[in-house]
């Protein structure tokens, strides 16, 4: 845990961990140690992990976030209602949130169909838009950021499903990001690049020189 521990030393308020799907009972008690330890706010876990870890959370500062996956380009209503019904599962078990991960292509859809149940859905409880960096073109940033406006996203949450390395143009669609930002943009930003400082410290980087106002409201989930 050293290593760990000196990533999330640096990243300070900043830092959130990520639980992988595939963690057991013993991997989650380890986690909410950690987390306990470094005084952590925050934790992404499957929905399945949300009953495990909650009861050591429960008097805790942290919040712990649920993930869903709709893989499919076409949103139809019974995908909505059966996220919708696995959502709200989790919540009863203690989660304070939901990370929903989505093709960008699929957004228009998902909202469409579901920002007039928001609110009730998510009464007191935050809603995060899963997306991948690499999916959103230079011209996507204004319909997306629309789109998180309407169904009043807590956050926003990138992810890169294949990075490229020296190959990939990262740093230039977070700039693109940046330069676009909505002064409507109520919503927070959040990475998982796992324990990847060099991509952690680009956009840190970016942020004070192009967006320093966002410095304390980015989170960067670290694979744990």
């Amino acid at each position: 845990m050293i290593e760990l521990n000196t990533i999330f030393k640096e990243l300070d308020e900043q830092g959130a961990v990520w639980c992988a799907s595939n963690m057991d009972a013993g991997d989650l008690a380890r986690a909410t140690e950690f987390i306990v330890d470094n005084n952590i706010d925050l934790i992404s876990v499957a929905p399945s992990a949300v009953k495990t870890i909650w009861p050591w959370l429960e008097q805790k500062r942290t919040k712990i976030m649920a993930r869903f996956y709709l893989d499919d380009e076409n949103i139809t209503e019974n995908h909505v209602y059966d996220v919708t019904a696995q959502i709200n599962t989790a919540f009863k078990s203690g989660a304070t949130g939901a990370q929903v991960f989505l093709h960008y292509g699929a957004l228009d859809e998902l909202v469409a169909q579901t920002h007039m149940i928001r609110d009730d859905l998510f009464f007191n409880r935050e809603l995060s838009i899963g997306l991948d960096l690499m999916e959103i073109d230079a011209g996507d940033w204004e319909n997306l950021f629309a789109k998180l406006q309407k169904i009043n996203a807590s956050s926003v949450l990138f992810v890169l499903s294949k990075d490229l390395g020296n190959k990939s143009d990262f740093v230039g669609r977070v700039y693109g990001m940046l330069e676009s930002w909505d002064a409507n943009n109520k919503f927070n930003l959040g990475f998982m690049f796992g324990p990847d400082l060099m991509r952690i410290e680009q956009v840190v980087r970016l942020v004070e020189s192009v967006r320093p106002e966002l410095s304390g409201r980015i989170k960067f989930f670290v694979n744990i």
